[in-house]
């Protein structure tokens, strides 16, 4: 009889395992935030022993990673339903949903907008790469439209990021405890926010004055 040395036994990555961890850490970091994220405590979470986690992810900043990913890919979907219209009409639907995605999400927008995850994205070099979809097709929309006369010229990605940076701000105070609105009423203030910021995009721009030049040199 000829003996033969054992097989080295293959792991294989079922994907339910692997999915079932990333939602596990996605309610860890809703709950406990970065500072008490573990893998014992995902792993806790989701019924699995350290070793099971280890057969997905290579460490901690492999699972972040991988978490902030699927984060990005919830909120790209999101944006993705928003159907074709007029370049205010849209604007208006994406920023409204960039603050529901705030509100029912939290976890996943922490992922994608808060937390250092090394799935976020820098400015400026990863948006002038396109690195940031939803942002680049923002950019990649206004110039369009600016090129027809719908909007005013300026620089299409910082006037996206401004965009972006009303509604985050706005959607952290919120979540911070800073207004005494609910959903509905915060959700009008948002709006009348994009309005504003829509409402300059498509007005004549006027040139400060001297006055106002020397103050912002």
């Amino acid at each position: 009889m000829v003996l033969r040395p054992n097989a080295p036994h293959v792991y294989t990555v079922n994907m339910d395992s692997r999915q079932s961890i990333i939602q596990c850490a996605l309610h860890e970091l809703e709950s406990k935030g970065l500072s008490g994220f573990s893998l014992r405590a995902v792993g806790v979470a989701a019924g699995l022993s350290a070793m099971a986690i280890y057969r997905h992810f290579k460490n901690k900043e492999d699972l972040l990673r991988a978490v902030g990913e699927e984060a990005f890919a919830a909120y790209r979907q999101r944006v993705a339903n928003i159907p074709e219209g007029p370049i205010e009409e849209w604007l208006r639907l994406v920023g409204r949903e960039y603050v529901k995605f705030a509100l029912d999400d939290p976890g996943r927008f922490d992922a994608c907008f808060v937390l250092k995850t090394q799935a976020e994205r820098i400015y400026p070099q990863d948006f002038r790469a396109g690195k940031s979809p939803v942002i680049s097709l923002m950019a990649k929309k206004i110039e369009a439209a600016q090129a027809t006369g719908q909007l005013n010229s300026g620089n299409a990605l910082e006037i996206a990021l401004l965009l972006w940076a009303q509604l985050h701000g706005l959607a952290m105070l919120h979540r911070s405890g800073r207004f005494s609105l609910n959903r509905n009423a915060f959700l009008a203030l948002c709006d009348r926010a994009i309005e504003l910021i829509i409402r300059g995009l498509t007005c004549i721009p006027t040139q400060p004055s001297a006055r106002t030049r020397r103050q912002l040199r």
